[in-house]
């Protein structure tokens, strides 16, 4: 146990000191864009009502600001992860509280909401590190809990990479992962960025490109999920749709991943957009995609 805690120790130390030395400038030109984007990105969160009757908690896990969703409920010894999508440049509390008071309700479980630093200021691998961080307090706070790792668009791809940096760290994996509308390859060289970009008015190669160089400036290789190698993965449930350039990034990982964890699943959603659940989350599709979730994470043995 003194050995496992040592370990903690060291791994959180070299990750702040990373963290410090890794913010960069950015031209005002710039950052006027990412503003303007992450202004419209904030309005999504309005869409709909958060359930009232989920209590939302902030709180500070190993320097990182953070919010409990259901914090009454960490008596099961579950702990669901939130990782938020937004190109890796976007994303706060307010444009998620809605939908996961919606999503931590069904769950019926405690969901921590992992407010990690944004590109451009805050470049590869600062979001990863602080991540890793949150994982390894919580291991040391919450031993012999349950944890499910669940994250939408670009927080998908920070759920792989964790898991990467976890067997790198020589960490025990979470019991499941359960991805939505992933994005996984940073190239964005799959067939349906070109093949459903008619069909999906959310997201174009173009964009997504143009924030992965953002967000990893002269480490696109190092830094894309799609790049890692496992030996060995926990089972992954990925949900897409039918109708979004990332449809691909969801089938080619799943393809990688199947042969190492013969309990991984993928579902496509017909018709749907990137990430629907933000749109209604009352929806028929968007509410058999909780569905899943919570059936998957819920199941024996994970």
């Amino acid at each position: 146990m003194k050995q496992r805690s040592k370990l903690y120790f060291i791994i959180s130390i070299f990750l702040l000191c990373y963290s410090v030395t890794n913010a960069q400038s950015i031209p005002d030109s710039t950052m006027q864009k990412i503003n303007g984007e992450r202004a419209f990105y904030e309005t999504l969160g309005k869409i709909y009502s958060p359930d009232s009757t989920v209590s939302v908690n902030e709180t500070n896990i190993a320097g990182v600001k953070s919010y409990w969703f259901n914090e009454n409920l960490l008596d099961q010894k579950q702990i669901v992860i939130y990782l938020h999508g937004g190109v890796y440049v976007m994303g706060s509390i307010n444009v998620y509280r809605a939908m996961l008071s919606h999503l931590a309700k069904s769950l019926n479980a405690p969901v921590l909401y992992i407010e990690y630093s944004l590109a451009p200021e805050h470049p590869f691998p600062t979001a990863n590190n602080e991540i890793l961080k949150v994982y390894v307090e919580l291991l040391k706070k919450y031993p012999n809990y349950k944890i499910t790792i669940i994250g939408d668009s670009a927080g998908g791809g920070l759920a792989i990479t964790l898991v990467h940096d976890m067997q790198a760290s020589n960490l025990a994996l979470p019991g499941s992962l359960a991805l939505i509308s992933p994005w996984i390859d940073l190239n964005c060289t799959n067939e349906s960025y070109v093949t459903k970009q008619a069909v999906d008015p959310i997201l174009s190669r173009k964009f997504l490109y143009e924030h992965a160089l953002l967000y990893a400036p002269g480490k696109i290789k190092e830094a894309n999920p799609a790049e890692l190698k496992f030996k060995k993965f926990p089972p992954v449930l990925l949900l897409v749709g039918t109708d979004e350039v990332l449809n691909d990034d969801a089938k080619r990982f799943y393809a990688v991943i199947k042969p190492i964890q013969q309990r991984s699943e993928i579902k496509e959603f017909s018709g749907q957009k990137h990430v629907w659940l933000f749109s209604k989350v009352d929806s028929k599709a968007s509410i058999e995609a909780i569905s899943d979730i919570k059936a998957f994470i819920s199941a024996k043995g994970r």
